[in-house]
């Protein structure tokens, strides 16, 4: 059974139709990549998996389960499962690079403090920033932002990234 399968998605916004019959099944530790031009729908299925945008038709399984889209509480399950790394980075200014990576699991998880500290260093350690732990994000290259976004998705143990 796939870790996350899509059946026949179809995506729009507006009268503009940016995903038509999308299939894709991936398999538990298998790696995808998502190639292609700018405009041709790969941010868009990912907003449509993370439930950022509805899809208008098709589905999507996780585990084996179909995704309510329409159901909140089963969009914010669905959020605990996946993580994206948005190219913009989205991190908090105002935060060092260790709160950024620390602030889903201990605010939204509510998993120990001193626990979800260890995970981050060890995280930040493997993306090679455990030298900036106290850094903002507007000391940083674009590189390391980018490493910190993906250190922080990681944070929460996603089944899917």
């Amino acid at each position: 059974m796939p870790q996350l399968e899509i059946v026949d998605l179809k995506a729009s916004y507006g009268p503009h139709t940016v995903l038509e019959r999308i299939n894709l099944s991936v398999e538990k530790g298998e790696i995808v990549s998502l190639i292609g031009p700018s405009g041709s729908g790969k941010s868009t299925l990912l907003r449509v998996l993370m439930g950022l945008l509805q899809p208008e038709r098709g589905s999507v399984l996780l585990n084996g389960s179909e995704v309510n889209y329409a159901d909140r509480t089963a969009v914010r399950a669905l959020r605990l499962d996946i993580a994206i790394v948005f190219q913009q980075y989205n991190l908090f200014q105002n935060m060092t690079v260790i709160d950024n990576v620390m602030i889903t699991p201990t605010k939204i998880k509510r998993w120990p403090r001193a626990e979800v500290e260890q995970n981050a260093i060890n995280l930040l350690t493997r993306v090679g920033l455990a030298h900036r732990l106290h850094a903002y994000p507007h000391e940083l290259s674009g590189g390391q932002q980018q490493r910190v976004a993906i250190a922080r998705a990681l944070a929460v143990k996603p089944k899917v990234l």
